[in-house]
């Protein structure tokens, strides 16, 4: 079945912060040096198959900007090649995110042998077909999915608190405010000998009847709970005002760190309109 997709994006640079090192790919555009420090706002359609994403850089004010520029950058050229391997096998997908991946790492390897420094990326990416979403993740930067009517994650959090939690050594709860909460055991920007940076990828969700995507950095979720963000989406009549009341949450609860999102709504196209 053939699916229409309408989406909204939102950045801010938050309460507190001085400059914004998140950034946003939506089927094809991105933020750039000159517009990422004001409100950012996007909306658009498009077709399948396409790419979101989200990243959060990290390494303070020009290297964190310059980290998740880079991966979008990146993902901008390797953009073609996923969505050809979007028509083929999942294992096709896999491996041309797994090159994007490797490419984007090794870009800022190559930065930081240039200038020393550390400096790194979250990555939170779907990629959308008319049969399923394929979602990958690294770090923080999280993906959730509302779909019949049931909002769940469909990334996994690389940090020691989600470590713990997975241990038993604390509780969701706890876990929000540890501090351990922002330590990334996974991310771009590792060294081959540190890790071999690899996505986490969730079991492809089969589309059905359609879905809301929201992709997001920490700077929304540090700010707004889940049930808080499922009600949200679950009450947005269109993509456009979801992302506009996640982002006005997260700033009235303090925006104490850059926020971003974006919010795909993904609706199967009436047969006889895809036929003409």
């Amino acid at each position: 079945m053939k699916m229409n997709l309408s989406f909204s994006a939102r950045s801010h640079i938050g309460r507190v912060r001085i400059n914004n090192e998140d950034n946003l790919y939506c089927d094809g555009a991105a933020m750039t040096p000159e517009n990422r420090d004001a409100p950012f706002a996007l909306s658009g359609g498009a077709d399948t198959p396409c790419i979101f994403a989200v990243c959060d850089g990290m390494g303070g004010e020009a290297d964190g900007e310059f980290a998740s520029l880079t991966a979008v950058a990146a993902l901008a050229e390797h953009a073609e090649a996923i969505e050809s391997a979007a028509s083929a096998e999942a294992d096709e997908i896999h491996t041309a995110v797994r090159k994007f991946v490797t490419d984007a790492n090794g870009r800022l390897c190559d930065a930081m042998r240039a200038k020393p420094g550390r400096m790194g990326t979250t990555l939170a990416l779907a990629v959308v077909t008319d049969e399923a979403v394929y979602a990958y993740n690294l770090g923080d930067s999280r993906i959730y999915v509302l779909k019949e009517g049931r909002v769940c994650r469909l990334s996994e959090d690389h940090t020691l608190a989600a470590q713990k939690v997975e241990m038993g050594l604390l509780t969701e709860e706890e876990a929000r405010t540890s501090r351990w909460g922002h330590s990334l055991t996974r991310h771009l920007g590792l060294f081959e000998d540190e890790m071999i940076v690899v996505p986490a990828a969730a079991e492809p969700l089969p589309i059905g009847g359609g879905c809301r995507l929201l992709l997001c950095s920490d700077g929304l979720t540090d700010m707004v709970r889940d049930a808080r963000i499922e009600e949200i989406l679950r009450s947005g009549p269109a993509a456009e005002d979801a992302a506009e009341r996640l982002l006005a949450e997260a700033l009235r609860n303090g925006g104490r760190d850059n926020v971003t999102c974006v919010v795909v709504d993904v609706t199967p196209v009436p047969a006889r309109a895809a036929a003409q």
